[in-house]
């Protein structure tokens, strides 16, 4: 199964190791890669379609969008049927946390550096839910 893989960050070293642990992982797509939110909301408002499958990995502290701007927008047109964000942040306050996990687009919370093992678990849970969406 094909997705469309958005990476939303603004460390290009980050943005460079991640890109290689998804090919690893085997993790099929396109990849696109944005420095902050609002290209990103931007190119979703255009080209968004229920028709497709959505991952992104979103960082929450960048310059221009942040992370927390970029969900509340998602969230007026996306769907949990198409679409999964991870977010990925170097900061893991519990606050941060129980704020994620109310909105109901976040399929996980991933504290930086991301390794391998934790890139073939969120493929595993995105290869669950939509395999799940599709036999409906």
């Amino acid at each position: 199964m094909n997705y469309q893989i958005l990476l939303i960050e603004d460390d290009p070293i980050f943005t460079f190791l991640l890109e290689k642990g998804i090919k690893h992982a085997q993790l099929k797509g396109e990849t696109i890669n944005f420095t902050n939110g609002k290209p990103a909301i931007e190119y979703l408002n255009n080209e968004y379609s229920n028709d497709k499958n959505y991952i992104i990995f979103l960082d929450l502290n960048m310059p221009v969008m942040n992370g927390w701007e970029f969900m509340d927008q998602l969230e007026t047109f996306a769907s949990t049927n198409n679409c999964m964000v991870f977010v990925l942040t170097s900061s893991a306050y519990q606050q941060d946390i129980d704020r994620l996990k109310k909105k109901p687009l976040v399929a996980d919370f991933v504290t930086k550096p991301i390794t391998e093992f934790l890139l073939k678990g969120i493929k595993d849970s995105i290869e669950a839910k939509f395999e799940q969406n599709q036999t409906i």
